[in-house]
């Protein structure tokens, strides 16, 4: 099986593009996260938005919570311009997303489309 997730730079929109999708499991949140810090790294992260397409991620399991939560606080420590968040389509994934968001005071925008998220 592939990499649950893409990391895609476009740099003349200003975007940072993420999708993932399936079922994460502790390690393959561990892999992202870097892959991701890795990415951000190379970037001025403020001239930039995040979009984070999680439309079609899969409930985790309980544990990989604080992989959410970890990777939120990155998603927000690193100051982007602005921070979209393309909802699951998983009520269940997107209740343990909007459960973490809140839990942590994670600000984004929270949308159902990509053409939502774009026109931001």
């Amino acid at each position: 099986m592939g990499k649950l997730y893409k990391i895609y730079l476009d740099t003349e929109k200003g975007i940072l593009f993420v999708k993932a999708s399936g079922f994460f499991k502790e390690e393959d949140a561990k892999v992202y996260i870097s892959e991701f810090q890795t990415t951000v790294n190379t970037i001025n992260p403020s001239i930039y938005n995040l979009i984070l397409d999680v439309s079609e991620q899969e409930a985790v399991a309980t544990h990989v919570f604080d992989d959410i939560r970890f990777a939120l606080r990155l998603y927000s420590s690193a100051k982007f311009k602005k921070i979209v968040v393309i909802n699951p389509t998983s009520a269940v994934s997107k209740m343990q997303i909007d459960h973490c968001a809140k839990e942590i005071k994670f600000t984004a925008v929270f949308v159902d489309s990509a053409e939502e998220a774009y026109s931001l």
